[in-house]
């Protein structure tokens, strides 16, 4: 499979483009890139160093924002770009999740259920590109994916706080406890629910296009 060559991804895009390395294409890769180094500070010792992690992680949030919105305006669309750009997306907020499951703020079991159907809808895709029945990202799809950063950028934002605040000595703020994790389980379990009803949306659609 020639990841260069480019198809006509929405009606609305219309134009090609031949050239791998357009500014969304790059975007991607940083995002991909960006996730072991989040992780690594995350997980640091130095107060610091976790609160530089969260940062690490809402620039390459924001590298998710401004990929769609460049290659809108750009009207063009990669191979390259159309698989990697959510592969990117799933493997920065899932690597977040279980990051979140090691430091026992939400449930393991949210996250399996979450990393089982990202899994199976990765080689879903895989299997269908390579068949010439390339799956369109589906609006459900992308709204799931900007609640997952907006659920996981919030427990971000409230780590940095809380390491932050812990350095100074003021203990006011933790997310432990019964009320956070009910808070914290709560908004996961509904991004979880969205992936499942999202990832039936896509079996469907395999379906549809190979029958």
């Amino acid at each position: 499979m020639e990841v260069a060559k480019t198809i006509a991804q929405d009606p609305v895009l219309g134009r090609e483009s031949e050239s791998l390395w357009t500014i969304p294409n790059v975007l991607t890769v940083v995002r991909i890139l960006l996730t072991p180094v989040y992780l690594f500070l995350l997980f640091s010792e130095a107060w610091l160093a976790r609160t530089a992690g969260c940062v690490v992680f809402g620039v390459a949030s924001l590298t998710d924002l401004y990929d769609g919105r460049i290659a809108r305006r750009a009207g063009t669309t990669t191979e390259f770009g159309r698989f990697m750009d959510p592969l990117a997306d799933k493997l920065l907020v899932s690597s977040a999740l279980v990051a979140f499951v090691f430091m026992q703020l939400v449930q393991a079991w949210l996250v399996v259920v979450t990393l089982v159907r990202d899994v199976a809808i990765t080689l879903l895709r895989a299997i269908l590109i390579r068949r010439g029945h390339p799956l369109q990202t589906s609006y459900f799809a992308k709204v799931k994916t900007m609640l997952q950063l907006i659920v996981v950028s919030a427990i971000m934002f409230g780590l940095a706080i809380q390491v932050t605040l812990v350095e100074y000595g003021v203990d006011g703020f933790a997310l432990t406890g019964p009320w956070a994790s009910l808070i914290l389980n709560g908004a996961v379990g509904v991004v979880t629910v969205l992936a499942v009803v999202s990832g039936l949306q896509y079996l469907i659609a395999a379906w549809r296009a190979t029958t």
